[in-house]
């Protein structure tokens, strides 16, 4: 087994991560550029499986290897480290190479991680997220969620302008993919069973299916959307719930999609065209959303705001390293409340989303936008998913998403109406 090409991909996967602040996939694909992601005993999937593992548990392993090394240690050891403690879990033996190394390197690895007792390292997490989200929900609760939240639940959202539900999951099935419909959604779907990713089939490459989580498809059956709407979708880019808006109104709605990325809009133009999107009834706007003027009031607008992304850990445990600091939540409100104040002065209906767990960018945004705003008030979306935080006097009102509790991502969806 060739140990050290797998420890020279994980190390440079993290590296990059922390480097240039990208998510895990990313920086896997340009790790593999530069060096061979396979070897004889692991595929390409296998080493990207291990890469997506080490990551959501980087705060653990460098916890327990710092706590041995203090200071002194290297992104290839902590990729060695874990290797020697997952590989057995996978059903591989660990070779005499690695073992001579970490007995030599890590001494009583094994006791260490044995002896810790902080949740937030066991679960790998950031100390600071673990005691925010204290504040909001209790010990066992948080637990739950956030070991929730180091597994993923794949969604797959039938495109039915271009397949109907039926057909897709019998085509779905004769490539070995099992599926679960959503009970409440039916052209939704979880991934039971796949024998291979879903990323590699016929019928996500060509948009025929779209991986969308089910969090992210409940914010667009907050908006509502019907035929001939005129719906703002003021942060669009890529284009996934933009897609969806057209699916459920057949192609009909009007929609005018602003991003602030030239780049980003672009390829949502692309990736619109293959799902089969009328291009002639969405406009397409290189803008700034908190501060464009618009000539026209909308039936509609969708606020999918820019968030920590926390919420969002599962799809991308490199969040998890990005999340330095406890000021990114603050820093990301303020710009969520500009573009919902905007949104509010040109829509009747607003729908305000983000993907963070953090109340400072659902439940404190709205209420600072609520005294604000005479003109709209907020009602219940009428989706099925979960509560706000029940410390806030709007949590009967706003959703969110509990992964444990939803088996989804963790999102924040409030509506507001004239």
């Amino acid at each position: 087994m060739n140990i050290d090409a797998i420890v020279n991909v994980l190390a440079n996967v993290v590296y990059l991560i922390e480097r240039k602040k990208i998510s895990v996939d990313r920086a896997f694909t340009l790790t593999c550029r530069r060096v061979k992601c396979s070897t004889k005993e692991f595929t390409r999937e296998d080493i990207y499986t291990l890469a997506h593992a080490f990551i959501n548990n980087y705060y653990l392993v460098k916890h327990v290897v710092s706590r041995i090394r203090g200071d002194n240690y290297s992104y290839r050891m902590l990729a060695r480290a874990f290797l020697y403690l997952k590989l057995p879990e996978l059903g591989y033996s660990v070779d005499s190479k690695l073992k001579k190394a970490i007995k030599r390197d890590l001494p009583n690895l094994e006791q260490v991680l044995s002896d810790i007792e902080e949740p937030w390292i066991r679960l790998s997490y950031p100390k600071w997220m673990y005691e925010k989200l204290s504040k909001v929900l209790s010990r066992e609760e948080l637990e739950m969620m956030l070991r929730a939240m180091n597994k993923r639940n794949i969604w797959i959202r039938v495109n039915t302008l271009r397949i109907d539900v039926d057909k897709a999951i019998r085509e779905l099935e004769r490539e070995e993919v099992y599926v679960e419909q959503d009970k409440y959604i039916p052209f939704l779907l979880r991934v039971v069973k796949s024998r291979k990713p879903v990323r590699n089939l016929r019928l996500f490459r060509e948009g025929y299916i779209v991986i969308q989580d089910r969090a992210s498809v409940l914010t667009v059956m907050a908006l509502r959307p019907e035929p001939q709407m005129l719906i703002y979708d003021v942060a669009a880019a890529p284009g996934i719930k933009t897609s969806l808006i057209m699916q459920l109104t057949e192609n009909r709605a009007r929609i005018i999609a602003m991003d602030l990325s030239i780049r980003r809009l672009m390829n949502m133009k692309k990736l619109l065209k293959k799902y089969g999107v009328d291009m002639d009834r969405v406009h397409i706007v290189l803008t700034d959303s908190r501060t464009v003027a618009f000539s026209r009031q909308a039936d509609a607008a969708l606020v999918d705001a820019p968030c920590s992304s926390s919420g969002a850990i599962p799809k991308d445990p490199a969040i998890k390293i990005l999340l330095r600091n406890d000021r990114i939540p603050q820093r990301m409100s303020l710009i969520q409340v500009e573009l919902l104040r905007n949104a509010l002065r040109y829509a009747d209906i607003v729908v305000f989303a983000t993907c963070s767990l953090f109340p400072e960018e659902g439940e404190e945004v709205v209420m600072k936008v609520q005294s604000m705003d005479s003109r709209h008030r907020l009602v219940d979306a009428a989706i099925p998913a979960s509560r706000g935080y029940r410390t806030y006097p709007i949590w009967h009102i706003v959703n969110r998403t509990y992964p444990h509790i939803d088996n989804c991502e963790g999102f924040f969806i409030s509506r507001f109406e004239s």
